[in-house]
């Protein structure tokens, strides 16, 4: 006998049934803001459903008489309509349903809220509703909106919501998504056991002001606002690579050794959850080795966050990693999320480049801010001048030209600015392409195997790069100490050019 006659039995039965038996049955329920909502839980699912069960939901080419549509059918549950998708429908009802929606987990857990696990609710009741353009009805007393997309959620439909007393609610399709749900399902899994595993410190007090970190072998002294280590470009923070400016730091108790930590950096979580991926990241130190950071893309050689579960492909540098939404930023008024529609690149409004991840406002101003930008620092200092500069946002006509490189200033972009002298810097300029983010007099192994020594070209005078024959213009210059031709100097900029072609080779490679 054909299968495609008699379709295997469905564990699955139509929402709309489920919806009613719900009425007269004992089930559990959440009220927010005056609303009844449905927990659902696994009793939503027939493990045991006959073949000849009223309701039952078959897949959509299963069903003969729908199989000549053009049009894909609308998902009673969101509303959508999609043709890259697979479809349930339902004999008794004549509806569809989205393979999504109705097989949506009972209870997960997601990096966007990752102190609680989120429910999977349906909406009971609103007493509050107005008649929308749709032939639905909107709840205009909610105005909930979704988490992960930031649009409208409607409060008729199921969504995801935090099983704790807070606000946080999320589009059942968006909870589900790839590149927010691991595909877990949590029915099983103890919250507080999950949130002691995360209490990781990463220093032990040893005594008053005295720490042990667990990233150095000496115990280290909180010292206040080391305005000693001000103008030394050399000395950099080990975790972010950033200098000090009159921070409180941690410093080595051994007076030859010269580890220094930010306080903020000292106190950096050990373990932690990030809205860019969708396991947990482990703080480590990176040693000898460099890392290009997956959300900013700079290189460095500073303290990273690399995946629990052992992904290779993303790693963060800590500046990246203390990204949360919503993100505050001093050059724009509102929150910026990162809201993204899956696979969509955005362009960042002040650099201009396109990024796949993208900190954005969700107030219909269209303004974004990639990964680089929104971490540049605020605050800077220039060997030529005795005072801050600081990241100016707002366009100054005054000011003209660049002092390193003087060249004309684009009024539109951001600069280093500085009030006292008047004067202004190019980012690139001022920071260099990487510069800023690189221990210098650092040995490390490239690709793991290429010894390479990175230095900042702050004497005299400049090297002369071996590629371009040119003197190096770039704030750094790398070192191949090669064992058969000696030392051979690059400047950073041919250097990253060579670099990326060389990802673009493996990435070409790994596809054949």
């Amino acid at each position: 006998m054909d299968s495609m006659e008699h379709p295997p039995p469905s564990r699955l039965i139509c929402p709309s049934l489920r919806a009613q038996n719900s009425i007269f049955n004992n089930r559990n329920y959440k009220t927010i803001k005056g609303k009844f909502f449905e927990m659902i839980d696994n009793s939503y699912f027939s493990h045991s459903v006959s073949p000849h069960h009223h309701h039952r939901l078959d897949p959509l080419y299963w069903c003969n008489n729908k199989e000549s549509e053009d049009e894909p059918s609308w998902c009673v549950v969101c509303q959508c309509k999609e043709s890259s998708t697979t479809y349930y429908f339902c004999n008794e009802c004549n509806v569809s349903y989205h393979k999504e929606c109705v097989e949506s987990p009972p209870l997960i857990k997601s990096p966007h809220h990752p102190k609680h696990h989120l429910q999977l609710i349906l909406h009971i009741q609103c007493f509050t509703q107005v008649i929308s353009t749709h032939c639905i009805c909107n709840c205009s007393y909610c105005g909930s909106s979704c988490r992960v997309c930031r649009q409208k959620i409607d409060e008729n439909y199921g969504k995801y919501c935090c099983t704790k007393n807070c606000t946080y609610v999320v589009h059942s399709k968006c909870a589900i998504r790839k590149d927010v749900w691991d595909g877990i399902e949590l029915e099983e899994v103890a919250e507080e056991e999950e949130e002691e595993s995360e209490n990781l410190n990463s220093f032990e007090v040893i005594g008053d002001g005295i720490i042990k970190h667990f990233s150095h072998s000496h115990h280290m002294r909180f010292e206040k606002r080391t305005t000693g280590l001000l103008y030394d470009e050399n000395k950099r923070c080990q975790a972010c690579v950033l200098p000090f400016y009159g921070d409180d730091v941690y410093n080595c108790v051994d007076s030859k050794c010269d580890f220094v930590l930010h306080e903020a950096c000292a106190n950096l979580p050990r373990r932690k959850n990030h809205v860019a991926h969708l396991y947990p990241f482990i703080l480590q130190v990176s040693d000898n080795k460099n890392f290009y950071c997956g959300c900013c893309s700079r290189f460095s050689n500073g303290f990273r966050y690399v995946c629990s579960k052992g992904d290779e492909t993303i790693s963060l540098d800590v500046r990246c990693a203390a990204i949360s939404e919503p993100f505050d930023h001093q050059s724009h008024p509102h929150p910026l999320f990162l809201s993204n529609e899956l696979g969509k690149y955005r362009s960042c409004s002040m650099c201009g480049k396109k990024s796949i991840r993208t900190l954005n406002c969700i107030e219909y101003c269209d303004f974004s801010l990639c990964f680089y930008c929104a971490t540049l620092p605020y605050i800077v200092r220039s060997e030529h001048d005795e005072h801050f500069l600081t990241l100016s946002y707002e366009e100054n006509a005054s000011l003209k030209w660049c002092e390193v490189c003087e060249e004309t200033l684009d009024s539109h972009k951001w600069l280093y600015t500085c009030n006292e002298c008047a004067v202004a810097f190019h980012i690139a300029c001022l920071l260099g392409k990487c510069a800023f983010y690189v221990k210098p007099a650092q040995n490390l192994l490239y690709n793991g195997e290429t010894k390479i020594n990175i230095t900042l070209s702050n004497g005299l005078t400049r090297p002369i790069c071996t590629q371009c024959q040119k003197r190096c213009q770039d704030k750094l210059v790398v070192q191949f100490l090669d064992d058969y031709d000696g030392e051979v100097i690059s400047c950073y900029r041919h250097w990253e050019v060579n670099r990326t072609k060389s990802q673009e080779f493996e990435r070409w490679w790994r596809k054949k």
